[in-house]
């Protein structure tokens, strides 16, 4: 912004509203990203717009104290709830879904996390390093697709 902001803490934010959805979707996707993958997140929503499927993305801000208000806002309104990091398994993605399931809310959202795979990246250029390990745009695009039985290619998203 032209100016600074006070950010509240635990608050997350919508950053894209979910558009009209055409095709199969029963309800839409919803990304929610922690850190530095939500320049990827919003290339996944244009991605999948192209395809009619113009998803919410919204930006968690923090890992803790977890925004539950916005977590249950997108579990409820969506068909598919995305979260992607740049952490490990256990991280925010399992806050999330140890939320969405004491809340009941993971019994009716098809809940897919995205996280740093357990093992070495080897050494490259960042970009080659998160299609290596499953957290660019494409691959998001390609959870999304997976996620509401769509038919796809890692390669066509």
């Amino acid at each position: 912004p032209e100016a600074g902001q006070i950010i509240e803490i635990g608050r997350g934010r919508i950053v894209r509203e979910m558009a009209r959805q055409s095709g199969p979707e029963q309800g839409g996707i919803a990304i929610l990203s922690l850190g530095p993958r939500l320049a990827d997140a919003l290339k996944a929503a244009d991605m999948l717009a192209a395809q009619g499927l113009s998803p919410t993305v919204a930006d968690a801000r923090f890992a803790k104290p977890l925004d539950t208000a916005l977590i249950e806002q997108l579990a409820r309104n969506h068909a598919v709830l995305i979260t992607i990091e740049e952490g490990s398994v256990g991280g925010f993605g399992s806050f999330v879904m140890t939320h969405l399931a004491k809340t009941g809310l993971l019994d009716r959202v098809r809940f897919r996390p995205m996280t740093l795979p357990d093992r070495f990246i080897d050494h490259n250029s960042q970009e080659a390093q998160y299609h290596e390990a499953g957290l660019d745009a494409p691959a998001i695009v390609a959870t999304a697709l997976s996620a509401l039985g769509v038919p796809h290619s890692r390669q066509m998203a």
